[in-house]
């Protein structure tokens, strides 16, 4: 298989849609993974405005400009699959989270406005809401007491591999779940059972 690499700011538009027409050159566009994303581990009340225009502006704002301009291709491929990389931080309430939770909430909310108006192009969108996931963000962010913590909670007791992340999007991409749309997975090792 080919690959090209394609360095795009994901809240600019013009340049997303010259990456796309970039891609489209290698054949039809089937999917689009919407997996870039960044996060702050910070109160409420030490949140400044900034910070939190930030994290949405490329968490949310990102993940709406790529789709959209990934849509057309989509619709002249005769449909596809978008997957949104949300968080189980869009689900439940973390401390910490106010602008990282509300960006990922702002996506599950996303994905199934889009699922419901994508439909009738044989778009289907999903989304995954990972739990704590061993990457350099995770790392960056997750001090080993916040990483004990997080693991004490987990009922599978540790952090998610990436490929373990990775294998349920390449399903939701796939034709096998040419049925599912509209739906948020979650991928966290049960952190959502737990208080």
């Amino acid at each position: 298989p080919r690959a090209i690499a394609l360095p795009v700011d994901v809240t600019d538009e013009r340049g997303m849609e010259n990456a796309i027409e970039k891609i489209a050159a290698f054949g039809p566009v089937k999917g689009l993974v919407n997996s870039a994303g960044i996060g702050a581990n910070k109160p409420f009340d030490k949140t400044d405005v900034a910070g939190f225009r930030k994290i949405l502006d490329v968490n949310v704002i990102g993940t709406f400009v790529v789709s959209h301009a990934v849509v057309p291709a989509l619709r002249a491929a005769g449909g596809g699959s978008i997957v949104n990389i949300g968080s189980i931080n869009g689900l439940v309430g973390n401390m910490g989270r106010t602008a990282y939770g509300a960006s990922k909430g702002a996506i599950v909310a996303m994905t199934k406005v889009m699922a419901v108006e994508l439909a009738a192009d044989g778009i289907r969108v999903n989304a995954i809401a990972p739990g704590p996931v061993d990457t350099p963000m995770a790392q960056a962010m997750h001090s080993l007491s916040d990483r004990a913590e997080w693991i004490s909670r987990l009922p599978l007791r540790r952090y998610a591999e990436p490929q373990e992340i990775a294998e349920p999007i390449a399903f939701l991409l796939s034709d096998a779940a040419a049925y599912v749309t509209g739906q948020v997975i979650s991928v966290c090792g049960g952190a959502v059972l737990t208080p």
